[in-house]
């Protein structure tokens, strides 16, 4: 039986594990180990951050899925945080609603054998959801242009392409929002 919940202290391994899937490429057991270790602290920032959150998927204890989000804010975080220069340069302003808040999608992963059930779109209802209930307006995300699957399921839950083309490398990224209505339903 499949179980949504927020995430805890207990699921920092799968969280950092789902955060490091890099599909293709293969590293040896010292060098996962070391990732894994830079990328702890990170991921626990999830955890227990009040502007952070994360949810997984369990099915019988077997911890299958999950999302991690930040609520940002263009105007009230300092200038040299993480990402910001890319949102405040890359994207036209006019994209984020009036106050500056939003909703970024950090990671989204689903194990193998549960992808194609709803998983995703689930999780990413529960995020809008709790953006709704923090009275966020928008949530952005975006994916590597080679993933089609991803493209399709943002534009099945109504989220619009307003970039692509490479952020932090050379590989090419679509950025897409979608625009919550406070008093609307997912």
């Amino acid at each position: 039986m499949l179980v949504l919940r927020r995430a805890g202290a207990a699921d920092l391994d799968f969280l950092v594990h789902a955060d490091l899937q890099e599909e293709g490429y293969t590293r040896s057991e010292d060098e996962e180990r070391e990732r894994a270790a830079e990328h702890r602290e990170k991921i626990c920032s999830f955890l227990r951050d009040a502007n952070k959150a994360a949810w997984v998927y369990e099915d019988k204890g077997i911890r299958v899925a999950a999302i991690l989000c930040a609520f940002r804010d263009l105007h009230n975080e300092p200038k040299e945080a993480h990402g910001l220069h890319f949102y405040r340069s890359a994207i036209p302003r006019a994209t984020f609603p009036e106050d500056g808040r939003f909703c970024e999608v950090f990671n989204l992963w689903v194990e193998r054998p549960y992808r194609r059930r709803g998983l995703a779109t689930k999780l990413k209802e529960q995020l809008e959801v709790e953006s709704r209930t923090r009275g966020v307006r928008l949530v952005y995300t975006h994916t590597e242009e080679t993933n089609p699957h991803v493209l399709a399921l943002n534009e099945k839950m109504g989220y619009r392409e307003i970039r692509r083309g490479p952020i932090w490398d050379e590989v090419v990224r679509v950025s897409l929002v979608k625009e919550i209505d406070l008093c609307g339903s997912v």
